[in-house]
């Protein structure tokens, strides 16, 4: 059995999802959609060729009197509005309340450096949501070779196994924070977390992270169908059903 149950998180933890970040225009109802684009300078059609990434990277200034800091992906969402300029700065995936400080005010410096999406050619106000990787204390190249997902998995595997083998379901969550703290777009981990959070009764944060897995296209019948029956063994997954029913 305990075998068995090994072999059942090593392939829970390959079911890591990818997110794009880089989203091109689209149709829908025959509407074209483009999204907005961060320019680093006031808008200009003639120049929308500069990279939001390397502008935060140049403008994050980290000081240790500020607070702790750690590494992880930072998730921001925010509204870019017709004149470029930013508002609803919201923190989706927090690495730590030092980097959400820093990001979030390198973001709002900058107000109408941004060119707005638009609907058939008119400008419109639209949501874009951002994923910085943060990599802190290490060379350029020693930063390149730290790869998040492993990390993620590894966490993953290990709040699988106190999660299923010892039934341990506090020490389960953290190890499922700090999996989704390095790869926030990974919805078995949402899933997983939405499942851990029912179990000890918090049905508010359990709520959040269906919502998150819904928004990011999270198929739930496919994802159990993997999982076999191991998670619908657990005593929370009826009421897990319940809030995935929730409209």
């Amino acid at each position: 059995m305990k075998t068995m149950k090994l072999l059942f998180v090593c392939m829970l933890a390959t079911l890591f999802a990818y997110a794009q970040e880089n989203v091109p225009p689209y149709m829908m109802t025959d509407v074209e959609v483009t999204p907005p684009k961060f320019t680093a300078v006031k808008y200009s059609p003639a120049d929308n060729t500069n990279s939001l990434k390397t502008y935060i990277a140049n403008n994050f200034k980290y000081d240790a009197e500020n607070g702790e800091i750690t590494d992880g992906t930072e998730v921001v969402k925010f509204t870019v509005n017709t004149d470029g300029s930013l508002s609803e700065i919201k923190v989706v995936n927090s690495v730590s309340p030092t980097v959400d400080n820093l990001i979030t005010s390198i973001l709002e410096g900058t107000d109408y450096m941004w060119m707005p999406g638009k609907n058939n050619g008119v400008p419109v106000a639209m949501e874009k949501e951002i994923a910085i990787q943060v990599k802190l204390g290490m060379t350029e190249s020693a930063a390149k070779d730290r790869d998040f997902t492993e990390i993620a998995r590894d966490h993953f595997t290990k709040g699988s196994e106190k999660l299923f083998f010892d039934q341990k379901t506090k020490k389960a969550i953290k190890h499922f924070e700090t999996a989704v703290r390095y790869r926030p777009y990974d919805q078995s981990t949402l899933y997983m977390l939405a499942l851990c959070e029912v179990d000890r009764g918090n049905t508010e944060a359990a709520q959040a992270y269906v919502d998150r897995f819904r928004k990011l296209g999270g198929d739930k019948d496919i994802l159990e169908e993997k999982l076999a029956q191991d998670v619908k063994s657990v005593d929370s997954y009826e009421q897990l059903s319940q809030l995935f029913a929730n409209k």
